[in-house]
């Protein structure tokens, strides 16, 4: 897989993407606070969000699951199947950084085929949360690894994220993430207004 280094935010963040995704924002809108790359030989996506600091819940763990449980859609089923400490090296050494690995399951009707033949059986997530305390900021880095049916590795029937198989499509999702977090840099902190200093 190979990377380029990606401008963020008007080039106010930076990160290694890799080459066959595309921005999103140039085929439509994309919220102010998002950016959006779409795989262009596939249906995997990258999110990287900057939100307000959720205070409510009050620890950090909470705050992880806050916000993986906030995309997802009210009609899925989420599961979270790994947490962790993240580790990025363009961060202050105190910068709280933790991870999730969960998947998403739509409704039975939806992966029947009801709802069209693309519907994925389930989307795997990988979520980074980089909470800025000084800047009341959230960072949310988000990599959705849908799994279409007709699509998907042939391993697939061998897969049991309980017992750590999560398959090959997860996997190059795991090796993303390593190379965002490795990458993952703010060039401009007043993106953050004014306690944007670190």
């Amino acid at each position: 897989m190979t990377f380029k280094p990606t401008e963020l935010f008007g080039g106010a963040i930076t990160a290694n993407l890799p080459a066959s995704y595309a921005d999103v924002s140039n085929i439509r809108e994309v919220p102010d606070h998002q950016e959006i790359y779409l795989d262009a030989s596939g249906f995997s996506s990258i999110i990287v969000e900057i939100a307000e600091r959720v205070s409510q819940p009050p620890t950090d763990q909470e705050a992880l699951e806050f916000h993986f449980h906030d995309i997802v859609d009210e009609h899925d089923t989420g599961r979270i199947w790994q947490t962790d400490v993240a580790h990025l090296p363009h961060f202050p050494p105190n910068t709280p950084c933790y991870t999730l690995l969960a998947t998403t399951t739509p409704p039975a009707a939806v992966t029947n085929g009801d709802v069209g033949a693309k519907a994925p059986a389930f989307t795997g997530v990988m979520l980074t949360l980089i909470r800025l305390v000084a800047q009341s900021t959230d960072i949310v880095v988000t990599i959705n690894i849908p799994h279409i049916p007709g699509h998907q590795e042939p391993s697939d029937g061998a897969l049991d994220f309980e017992d750590g198989r999560f398959g090959s499509l997860v996997e190059a999702g795991v090796k993303i993430r390593d190379e965002v977090w490795r990458s993952l840099e703010v060039r401009d902190w007043g993106l953050f207004g004014a306690g944007g200093d670190v």
